[in-house]
């Protein structure tokens, strides 16, 4: 009879002990979306999500972690409160050209351990020179400032008489804008060509004569591993000559 008391009462003093986080085995569930999968660096994503159980999750503080490197560590972003029923809305401007992996972290508490959500990605694109990227298969083709119909463009390029070049973009671009013409350095009555391919698909082809451009933004679907232009004249009179440009010619890419 005294053994069945004592263990009554060990029972007893087991069940007045306070809860720790271990003791009670409650982790905070963290659930994470993103408005966005891709982006152009500096746009927003938006990230949503909901901390259970949200009464007592209510008025703390969620923290945004991200990281874009392979091997990386996390890195804190942003802090949120917690609204009364659970939810959290955090807003980010990502601007390095990469994919983005971010995820939702809500601290222990007394009572519940560290909840931590699924990771998202978001890839990141900017716009960049084209001729900063690398060339290959050049073939009468000059890299300069241009003019196009009275109007400066740095870091373009324009063939004499017949010119063409490829990059290797490595599927990694997804448009190419320009402003497409002839230079100013053509003969007057000149009249020229330039087209663009993607991995061999013709993308864009047009014929200017002297003073006549077009400002344009291609999409680039598939992205190819290389985009080749091509500059041809195609004046038809005796010592007279069009020489067809690419105005400052951009690639939206993620590293």
């Amino acid at each position: 009879m005294r053994t069945f008391i004592a263990t009554g009462a060990i029972a007893l003093g087991l069940a007045t002990l306070p809860l720790t986080a271990a003791h009670a085995g409650s982790t905070w569930r963290v659930t994470v979306k993103t408005s966005t999968h891709q982006v152009v660096a500096g746009q927003k994503v938006v990230l949503t999500g909901r901390v259970r159980p949200g009464a007592a999750a209510a008025g703390s503080k969620v923290t945004l972690q991200e990281k874009f490197k392979p091997g990386a560590k996390w890195k804190k972003k942003d802090q949120v409160k917690v609204k009364g029923d659970g939810t959290y809305k955090i807003v980010t401007r990502p601007t390095t050209s990469f994919t983005h992996a971010f995820r939702v972290v809500m601290p222990a508490s007394p009572h519940h351990a560290k909840g931590i959500s699924p990771t998202v990605k978001v890839t990141v694109y900017a716009w960049s020179k084209l001729d900063m990227h690398v060339s290959v298969n050049d073939n009468g083709m000059s890299f300069d400032t241009v003019n196009i119909n009275g109007t400066s463009y740095i870091d373009s390029l324009w063939g004499y008489t017949t010119g063409s070049v490829e990059f290797n973009v490595n599927h990694k671009c997804t448009k190419l804008r320009s402003t497409y013409g002839l230079s100013d350095d053509s003969t007057t009555g000149g009249q020229g060509e330039v087209s663009v391919q993607s991995d061999g698909t013709p993308l864009y082809s047009n014929t200017f004569d002297v003073g006549q451009s077009e400002t344009k933004t291609l999409t680039l679907d598939p992205a190819p591993l290389k985009l080749r232009l091509e500059a041809h004249n195609t004046s038809t009179a005796a010592g007279v000559v069009g020489f067809g440009a690419f105005g400052t010619p951009e690639v939206l890419c993620t590293a």
